[in-house]
């Protein structure tokens, strides 16, 4: 699977067209290729991400399909369509939210197991170490329900006025 050429070169003009900055990273990540019961799998690294989409780095030339799954390494999973690739990168926009995977959803429930029988800081801490499956509208629920956490403790424990 070797890539002959160059498709939609990332150039300056690309750049100046996102409305969504990125953000640097290094993640380990899969791309899954092709129905389900033939599907190949191929490691990957994230070089920058944004909430429409990644940059990454397959590690060797690989013609990337036009649309594939990612799996990054926390769990989150997305269908991408290949926006431009060169070389051994290529660029993925998200097609639609976060795949909930069988695999997320029982990581998921156990977090939830853990809300209910630790109470909300445990389970912020599980979903931090999880990086909140990379879904921001996860981790600012939870953000919000330890902040309110830690002010109803506040008051119960006469540190802050009610």
């Amino acid at each position: 699977m070797l890539q002959q050429e160059i498709t939609n070169h990332p150039d300056t003009t690309l750049a100046e067209r996102r409305t969504v900055s990125r953000i640097p990273v290094i993640k380990s990540a899969k791309i899954f290729v092709g129905p389900v019961s033939s599907q190949s799998i191929f490691n990957c690294l994230i070089l920058d991400e944004s909430k429409t989409g990644v940059l990454i780095d397959m590690g060797t030339l690989v013609n990337v399909p036009e649309e594939v799954t990612l799996q990054m390494g926390s769990g989150a999973t997305y269908q991408a369509r290949r926006r431009w690739s060169v070389g051994t990168k290529a660029g993925l926009e998200f097609i639609g939210a976060q795949v909930m995977t069988t695999e997320t959803s029982v990581r998921m429930g156990r977090i939830a197991d853990v809300l209910q029988r630790q109470g909300v800081v445990a389970a912020v801490a599980t979903l931090r170490a999880a990086r909140f499956f990379d879904h921001e509208e996860l981790r600012q629920i939870a953000e919000a329900a330890e902040a309110a956490t830690q002010r109803l403790e506040a008051v119960l424990t006469g540190h802050q006025p009610i």
